[in-house]
């Protein structure tokens, strides 16, 4: 990774930290999982990665994405103009493989940001981006870290067999660890930042 893709990233992980902080204001377990992301990700300094950029055909809904954000609040869209910075040299995938429905080839991506096999790499924390197109549901799935989410687009989230949670754009979501949840978009197309403290 160069220096000014090493800047980029620098300030990505600023505004993510400051957009999340804002609205993770109620004592609880979204909060515990915000503070152990940001406290392991200060104490990971990983090597950076070498990995050539590499995009997924859902990411052609990246500027409509962009777009939906007119009106959105400072830090939403300050955090989208810093992850708009970096997201040239991201390695995009789309997971296929773990998943039984095919047809998302085409219609949903994410990439690793931060994490094992992301542009910054490290052990303790991941953070990424998924990107779905629109009328896409992504479907049940679960793992062992916790996650929170903050949406950057409209879209929805459903945890078990619950009702399916709409929370806006800038809104955060709480996935305990190992519960079944999926997420899908409406009529627009769906942006969200993750992350998961993974020690």
């Amino acid at each position: 990774m160069d220096a000014d893709v090493a800047t980029r990233l620098g300030l990505f992980l600023d505004d993510l930290k400051e957009a999340i902080g804002a609205r993770a204001t109620a004592a609880g377990p979204l909060v515990s999982a915000y503070r152990r992301v940001f406290s392991s990700l200060a104490d990971s300094r990983g090597e950076v990665s070498g990995a050539e950029p590499v995009r997924q055909p859902a990411c052609v809904h990246l500027d409509d994405c962009y777009d939906g954000l007119e009106g959105a609040e400072v830090q939403v869209i300050k955090l989208a103009r810093s992850f708009r910075a970096i997201e040239p040299a991201l390695r995009w995938e789309t997971h296929i493989d773990r998943r039984s429905a095919a047809s998302l080839a085409d219609r949903y991506a994410d990439a690793s940001i931060v994490g094992p096999s992301g542009l910054q790499r490290s052990r303790a924390v991941e953070i990424g981006v998924s990107v779905m197109a629109p009328e896409t549901i992504y479907p049940d799935h679960r793992h062992p870290p916790e996650e929170v989410y903050i949406a950057l687009s409209p879209g929805q989230w459903r945890q078990n067999d619950g009702p399916w949670n709409t929370p806006g754009v800038g809104g955060l979501i709480y996935n305990p660890g190992n519960i079944v949840h999926a997420m899908r978009s409406g009529g627009r197309p769906f942006l969200a930042i993750w992350c998961l403290p993974l020690s």
